[in-house]
């Protein structure tokens, strides 16, 4: 029992000499995300199909950074990995408002043309990735992929 009593004493003392984390403001808020914290949860919510999630984040990105065309880019790719092929659309003219040659929009723009059944717009896409790219890059093999698939899956636009 007397060791009992001895805790007691040494916990009563401790609080007292802790400081008040009350008085002193509040670090135990959240702290709130900056656009580059933001903007990396929204790429991995890409990435991992969770395109609600990406689009409220990259949301919050171009709140604070409205010429951030990446994040633009990233808005227009969920909108059209949900269907929502209208916004896409949206999101891609504002990315080339800001770089009219970012290869990444030029690459997913051309894949919502295909998914609008405009393999010409699709291919001036490729063409405009093949004058920035004449090593080829990433988004132009990819948009070239995309496109032969198109074609494949339809046959008659092959004459395009």
């Amino acid at each position: 029992m007397l060791r009992f009593g001895f805790v007691i004493a040494v916990l009563a003392a401790i609080s007292m000499t802790e400081p008040d984390v009350s008085a002193m403001g509040s670090d135990s808020s959240p702290k709130t995300p900056t656009a580059s914290e933001n903007f990396e949860n929204g790429k991995k919510a890409v990435y991992a199909a969770k395109y609600d999630r990406a689009i409220r984040l990259m949301n919050k990105v171009v709140a604070e950074q409205p010429k951030n065309a990446d994040a633009h880019n990233y808005i227009g790719f969920a909108y059209r990995k949900m269907g929502k092929l209208h916004e896409a659309a949206a999101s891609y003219q504002k990315v080339f408002a800001i770089d009219a040659n970012h290869k990444g929009a030029l690459e997913y723009q051309g894949e919502l043309f295909l998914k609008q059944n405009n393999l010409a717009s699709a291919q001036a896409n490729l063409a405009k990735l093949t004058g920035l790219c004449p090593s080829g890059c990433k988004e132009q093999a990819e948009l070239k992929r995309a496109i032969a698939d198109y074609q494949a899956a339809n046959p008659a636009s092959r004459g395009s």
